[in-house]
């Protein structure tokens, strides 16, 4: 294989999107399973994600048999309420296509993953629960169409295996997130820093998948690089047996992330260390000029105790303190009035 292709890809289109570096964020609501089976309130998470101005909303999609084996009957019927038929997300893409927002879906388990590739989504998104399923990396990427793949529970080696994997298919267009499996994730536990490891290490785009409390860690993620952000969202909250909630955004404040992300992304700037146009106006104010510490007479010699530096910046800057010492007062000069070079011979 061409060395090329085995290196990543520095930016993708997702739909009609570019994402990457230099790229607006892209924001992800993961409804995932809050609509709790029902179609309606499925429509009602497009909506909420869809005001509030995300890029695209994903759910999961799954059969319960195919996902959970008998080993564990628990989450097999905790899950199964929560399993939507294929028809319904066939339902769900149109209407994001008339909510004008991106239709993304998390397949998990491989009948799904080809009745995703038959809806012809734009994106695939390979949950963390398929770390180590390398064969299941193999179909998704063969697909051909761009992958973004979650880290949580993940080794940093397993990082390094799923980028092989997906570009020895010969899948460049993909993206990795920093992920921490637990619902809530406390603070401490978060390591927004892997952010920046992943991307350094492996070249890749790099992004956040977030089950934090709050939005403030997301926000922290933009700042550190992160081009894609995941943020769960939900209508539903204080639900038994169920755990996503306790880590989404609802229409109280999912958009404010979707904004204070746009504010802070706008706000990295260029790095060049400049006053900005804006700044500049403040210069007359905030900076101080040289001004009289007590009446001074004509014919006095400039000494340092005569100098003191106060707002505004007008007058003669402080930085020229010693070219004015010793220079002669050619009129009287009455305390605390701001210097000029007329004043002196």
């Amino acid at each position: 294989m061409n060395s090329e292709l085995r290196i990543p890809a520095k930016e993708f289109f997702i739909g009609g999107k570019m994402v990457g570096e230099g790229r607006s964020v892209f924001i992800i609501a993961e409804a995932g399973v809050a609509h709790f089976g029902s179609l309606e309130k499925a429509l009602k998470l497009v909506d909420l994600a869809a005001n509030a101005g995300a890029d695209a909303i994903k759910f999961q999609i799954f059969k319960t048999d195919s996902l959970i084996s008998n080993e564990n009957q628990e989450w097999k019927k905790r899950l199964a309420s929560k399993e939507l038929p294929f028809a319904a997300f066939l339902e769900i893409q149109k209407y994001c296509e008339n909510q004008e927002i991106m239709f993304m879906a998390t397949a998990h388990d491989e009948q799904s993953l080809e009745f995703l590739a038959a809806m012809d989504v734009p994106v695939y998104k390979i949950g963390s629960g398929e770390v180590n399923n390398w064969s299941f990396f193999r179909k998704v990427a063969s697909l051909g169409k761009p992958v973004i793949f979650s880290t949580g529970m993940y080794e940093m080696d397993e990082i390094r295996q799923a980028v092989g994997v997906l570009l020895e298919i010969g899948n460049r267009n993909l993206a990795v997130l920093h992920c921490v499996t637990s619902y809530p994730t406390p603070p401490y536990a978060v390591n927004l820093n892997a952010i920046q490891t992943i991307k350094n290490e492996l070249g890749v785009i790099t992004g956040y998948s977030d089950h934090t409390e709050g939005f403030h860690f997301p926000l922290a993620a933009v700042a550190l690089g992160a081009k894609i952000i995941e943020k769960h969202i939900s209508l539903d909250f204080d639900v038994p047996n169920a755990q996503d909630w306790k880590v989404s955004c609802g229409p109280d404040n999912f958009h404010l992330m979707v904004d204070q992300i746009r504010d802070v992304e706008s706000g990295m700037g260029t790095g060049v260390k400049n006053p900005d146009s804006l700044e500049r106006e403040s210069l007359l104010w905030a900076r101080k000029s040289l001004v009289a510490s007590r009446d001074l007479k004509k014919g006095e010699t400039i000494v340092p105790e005569m100098l003191v530096a106060k707002r505004p910046g007008t007058g003669i800057s402080p930085a020229d303190t010693e070219k004015l010492l010793g220079r002669v007062v050619n009129k009287g000069i009455a305390r605390d009035t701001l210097l000029k070079w007329e004043f002196f011979k």
